[in-house]
């Protein structure tokens, strides 16, 4: 009689702990192919706020995983998603980010993916914006930060103490972070080692692994329901009859697009976009940008930690160095003098730790590089796909 009272009771606890503490390894095989064919160009931010996914892609030969921020939603054609579906080279791109994900975002990301990363290519494309007086700011980390990947630092041994501890240290000075409850004290143990009683961070230990667990059950539930980041607005459909054309034709057919789109105005930026937010306030914009400075930024650092992680993991990587559109710039307030110190920071950074770059900063005063005041626009992608098929078919 009691087992009929309690048997189900407790055949319901024994599946509940099964499944709280199913390993990551259980998890991850889990995710079907399709999931991950699904996920490779969706830009779904639960993607890269997660970690199982990327996991088990990167243990995947048939995925190159681009990381970087905004450029990454405007999938016309010519962007290396479209592209590479038209021109296959062994690879298929697998997009890993949004607005506001800078430096520190991807750290936490490298962070629980790096035994996954050990001597795996990637793509990392670097925004000179990011790279402000104030770097990060908690308006663009917060909405892209990941508590589970938080967690994943504290308790994961994948990375140098030395290196976990710099980044929490980085990572305390954000309240939000610090005064993230039992997440948030774990991470100060982890930044400054003996500050409390080890009975506390034991307590702290337990309830944090429970919670961290939860998370990531979550993160596979998301993995089953991908669904597109982007606008229908930014996205074009492949276009197979560039598979046809060298990367002269390419080009030159871009570039046509561009002035197409952009030749409206002196700044090239996308007519639409010009005349919708820009062409009937354009006053208000001359030099409001002319106290910036890119010389000095907590982005340099933050940067450094991604290339500390990467040099740990022995990673193959290739950097892209994309330029400020220069005449908006101009206009702005910021010099060329002032941005050229960026792009020589930047340049120095990447080259001194050993890395790739493919730099396309000579582009600044040029115009159809980029399709409005940031983002890459077609002729753009045509010559980052071509420095990722170098370096794809050479690595």
């Amino acid at each position: 009689m009691k087992w009929i009272r309690f048997g189900p009771m407790l055949l319901a606890v024994v599946i509940v702990c099964a499944v709280i503490f199913m390993p990551t390894n259980l998890e991850r095989a889990a995710i079907s192919n399709n999931n991950m064919k699904e996920a490779a160009a969706s830009l779904d931010p639960h993607v890269f706020q997660g970690m199982l996914m990327q996991q088990k892609m990167l243990k995947n030969e048939q995925y190159l995983p681009i990381y970087g921020s905004s450029e990454l939603h405007r999938l016309d054609k010519y962007h290396p998603a479209n592209y590479f579906k038209v021109q296959p080279d062994g690879f298929t791109p697998f997009l890993i980010g949004r607005g506001g994900m800078y430096s520190l975002v991807h750290f936490l990301n490298f962070a629980s993916t790096a035994n996954q990363l050990k001597g795996k290519k990637i793509v990392f494309i670097l925004s000179p914006e990011w790279f402000t007086k104030t770097g990060l700011d908690p308006l663009h980390f917060k909405p892209n930060f990941s508590r589970e990947q938080a967690y994943n630092l504290v308790f994961s041994n994948s990375i140098s103490p030395k290196l976990k501890q710099k980044a929490a240290r980085r990572l305390v000075q954000f309240s939000f972070i610090r005064n993230d409850g039992t997440l948030g004290r774990l991470l100060e143990d982890v930044a400054y080692p003996g500050r409390r009683q080890p009975a506390l961070r034991l307590a702290d230990e337990l309830k944090g692994q429970m919670t961290y667990k939860i998370l990531t059950l979550h993160d596979l539930v998301d993995m089953h329901l991908i669904r597109p980041g982007y606008k229908k607005s930014q996205y074009q459909k492949p276009d197979r009859r560039l598979s046809k054309d060298n990367w002269n034709q390419l080009t030159l057919s871009a570039k046509k697009t561009a002035i197409h789109d952009t030749g409206s105005n002196r700044f090239h930026i996308d007519t639409s976009l010009y005349k919708k937010s820009i062409q009937h306030h354009l006053n208000t914009f001359r030099g409001y940008r002319k106290n910036e400075s890119y010389a000095q930024s907590p982005e340099y650092s933050d940067f450094q930690l991604v290339l500390d992680l990467l040099k740990e993991e022995h990673v193959h990587a290739l950097f892209i160095s994309v330029p400020f559109n220069g005449r908006w710039y101009d206009y702005a307030g910021v010099p060329k003098q002032r941005r050229e110190v960026c792009y020589k920071k930047i340049a120095d950074e990447v080259r001194k730790n050993g890395f790739q770059l493919a730099d396309f900063t000579r582009f600044d005063s040029k115009p159809f590089f980029l399709q409005d005041t940031m983002h890459i626009g077609p002729m753009g992608w045509v010559y980052i796909d071509r420095s990722i098929k170098t370096f794809f078919d050479r690595s």
